[in-house]
């Protein structure tokens, strides 16, 4: 399975082209942090088409992912970035100093993606296009592997799937027996 993974790297990195570079680039930049969810959120809540308390959930969400991804697995399971790794690889952009598995990335863009597709259903091609092409853009630059993407992603959308039953329960909603 790691072989494979290596592999599928190996393949996207070497399949980069000079006009997908910033887009990739701005993609990883947006992606930091969850900021890119909470500027949508916050725009949907100053245009009054939610509550401010979705701003909330997708806030939970995305501190729950991170410390799951961040403080949690990533310090645990301690593997190396793919340039360390490979060295003759060339990098874009920064080469974070953190453990590689899982994605912090694709943590919070699909714990985002799930939140916002719950609550604005609307928007759900554009909320999962997004996070797919942040995730993507971690392996393009040559800073993650597939599988840190795939794992980062899944634990995100648990987290959003907490997060969103906690706040279902929270509004009243109760099972159907």
């Amino acid at each position: 399975m790691l072989a494979l993974d290596r592999l599928i790297r190996a393949w996207i990195v070497g399949h980069r082209s000079p006009l997908l570079d910033p887009l990739m680039s701005a993609a990883s930049v947006v992606g930091r942090g969850g900021m890119v969810w909470i500027a949508i959120m916050a725009t949907l809540v100053i245009m009054r088409s939610q509550p401010l308390r979705a701003l909330l959930q997708l806030c939970l969400a995305l501190l729950l992912a991170a410390i799951v991804v961040e403080d949690v697995l990533k310090p645990t399971i301690h593997r190396e970035r793919p340039f360390v790794a490979a060295p003759q690889v060339a990098v874009i952009g920064g080469r974070p100093d953190d453990y590689s598995f899982p994605s912090g990335h694709a943590g919070t863009s699909f714990a985002g993606a799930l939140t916002l597709s719950t609550l604005a259903p609307g928007g759900r091609a554009a909320w999962w296009a997004l996070a797919l092409l942040i995730a993507y853009s971690r392996v393009y630059l040559g800073v993650h592997y597939p599988l840190d993407v795939v794992a980062g992603a899944t634990i995100g959308m648990a987290c959003g799937a907490v997060i969103g039953v906690i706040a279902a329960h929270q509004r009243g909603w109760r099972p159907s027996r």
